[in-house]
């Protein structure tokens, strides 16, 4: 059942989000708007690698598993310029699914699209976020992962010639 009342308060998202410092680079991590896609553990914890990121290497890869969290939960700078590493979207708005745990997922919007409240006020604009489908996020209109916990379905068919989870 969908439940449209929005939960989540119009605070920064960095406000409340908690710190990870390392050597290079220190990470921001809000654990309210996580959407439990995953993409932060492709190739290990990203809260354990950028406690000791030092080589060029090890820092791309604290820049990548950050800008590929749909919910822009993870935000993460370089410590010495304190420049916010941000990957580059055009605005676009899409559908994550999740074939790997046979859920659906959240709307993932990207580009710094604005999201209004019910009142007409925004909420921060940020380059990435996911916003929830289930109606059960306890940070809405923002996804919390809770889609997977409850294993929500869509039901809307799949891409031509893909199988059926």
């Amino acid at each position: 059942d969908w439940n449209p009342e929005e939960t989540s308060d119009k605070r920064p998202l960095l406000e409340d989000a908690e710190l990870f410092e390392g050597p290079a680079m220190v990470l921001a991590d809000n654990e309210k708007y996580c959407a439990f896609a995953r993409f932060c553990d492709a190739y290990g914890r990203i809260w354990n690698i950028v406690q000791t990121a030092k080589t060029q290497d090890e820092i791309d890869l604290v820049k990548h598993e950050a800008g590929h969290c749909p919910a822009g939960r993870l935000v993460v700078w370089d410590k010495k310029t304190k420049k916010v590493f941000e990957p580059s979207f055009d605005p676009s708005i899409g559908i994550i699914e999740d074939p790997g745990i046979k859920v659906s997922g959240p709307i993932w919007v990207k580009g710094g699209i604005r999201v209004e409240s019910a009142d007409g006020s925004s909420y921060e604009i940020r380059n990435r976020v996911t916003l929830c489908r289930c109606g059960q996020s306890s940070n809405k209109p923002f996804c919390d992962g809770t889609h997977a916990s409850m294993h929500f379905r869509d039901n809307l068919p799949l891409e031509a010639g893909k199988e059926e989870w």
